[in-house]
């Protein structure tokens, strides 16, 4: 057997191990109508799913299945978190980015999708809190995907 295909099939195993299905919560601020969300999952999130243990400076692939209840030509990204669990989500992790380098656009109403977002976790606040994820129709902020999950940072 090709020693290429041995080591592939070696690190698909390893993500396969490595990434996990976590537990997440649907935002409080946004409608839970305007999007379904099936399932996300973080890579790597060896301790998942009630949290993922992050590293800082480390890099983590975040990919959530959804299926939007709106239409847009211009979606936008972010990722915050809330490190003194006040609900406050305060703290940038992910500045809004265009999401349609994630993904393909226009979105469509009631086409379901997955979405994979590259990310590295660079503040220096550590312990267990939720961080949030927000896709939103950069015309109509009423029209977003967003939920939450819980990571725990070390150093």
């Amino acid at each position: 057997m090709d020693a290429r295909l041995v080591v592939f099939f070696l690190f698909c195993v390893f993500s396969f191990i490595n990434s996990e299905y976590v537990n997440r919560k649907f935002c409080k601020d946004v409608n839970p109508n305007k999007c379904s969300i099936h399932s996300v999952k973080m890579d790597p999130c060896p301790d998942g799913p009630g949290f993922c243990l992050l590293r800082r400076n480390k890099p983590y692939t975040l990919a959530f299945d959804f299926t939007p209840r709106f239409e847009a030509n211009k979606l936008m990204l972010s990722i915050v978190s809330d490190n003194q669990n006040t609900g406050s989500f305060d703290t940038v992790v992910t500045p809004p980015v265009d999401a349609c380098e994630y993904s393909s656009c226009p979105l469509e109403d009631n086409v379901r999708q997955v979405m994979d977002i590259d990310f590295v976790y660079e503040k220096k606040h550590y312990g267990k809190f939720p961080i949030q994820v927000r896709l939103w129709n950069e015309n109509d902020e009423t029209e977003a995907c967003c939920f939450t999950l819980n990571v725990n940072v070390f150093k």
